[in-house]
């Protein structure tokens, strides 16, 4: 069934054709944040499918939590590749590529990536909707971390990098302001790494979600590779 057999139908309540008819041309005007908005964050996964290729995932490196801490890099892949924006380089770029995109994937964005991205730069993503794969994948019962959940779908990064946290994260940062080679170059490997697994935690958590559904697309991928994008230092 598409939109046009729902509108045909006989059985639909004034009220009912008229939310049809709005959904219908969000869709065809690609407003992807009106359907954001009608969903929890855990059923917009129910986006991947619409807008697959104009999205972008998401992940952020800072300097830590504190209240004098700062945004450091923002790694995105999309269906074209992966790029890297880097405080002191490209960063303030971020703000205008993202309004390329309808639809931003991330993990934790919600409460982490998307507020810290607004502290850092002001206004940003209030024309895309946002899907926070960590709120849907609670749907199917994957509760934690990133990397444990990588683990309990089988997702193998298979790379030493697997072992940095967070604060080897930081601590890249400092390195390269104090001049130590390869020190950024390894931070932007390691974002890549984590941005990286989105694309596939996506399709995971698509195929867990539409299952039984006329949302159901067997073998649905998204446009993202997974690893195609990583860069090699």
């Amino acid at each position: 069934m598409n939109w046009d057999d729902a509108l045909a139908s006989d059985g639909l309540t004034s009220e009912q054709r008229a939310a049809l008819e709005q959904s219908s041309a969000a869709l065809t005007d690609r407003n992807a944040v009106y359907f954001g908005d009608l969903y929890r964050a855990g059923e917009r996964w129910r986006l991947l499918l619409d807008f697959e290729n104009e999205t972008a995932f998401l992940d952020i490196e800072t300097t830590g939590l504190g209240g004098d801490s700062y945004l450091t890099m923002c790694g995105i892949p999309d269906a074209y590749g992966f790029k890297a924006y880097v405080r002191g380089d490209n960063l303030d770029q971020l703000v205008e590529d993202l309004h390329h995109y309808k639809l931003v994937v991330t993990f934790n964005g919600i409460t982490f990536d998307v507020p810290w991205l607004r502290r850092g730069l002001g206004p940003l993503l209030e024309n895309t909707a946002h899907i926070d794969l960590m709120h849907v994948l609670r749907s199917v019962g994957l509760r934690g971390g990133l990397k444990k959940i990588e683990k309990a779908i089988g997702l193998d990064r298979g790379d030493d990098l697997s072992l940095l946290t967070g604060r080897d994260a930081v601590n890249l940062w400092n390195m390269a302001q104090d001049g130590e080679p390869n020190a950024l170059e390894t931070l932007i490997r390691y974002n890549a790494e984590d941005v990286a697994s989105l694309p596939r935690l996506a399709e995971y958590a698509y195929g867990k979600n539409s299952a039984g559904t006329l949302m159901a697309v067997p073998g649905f991928f998204s446009p993202c590779p997974f690893r195609h994008f990583i860069p090699s230092l």
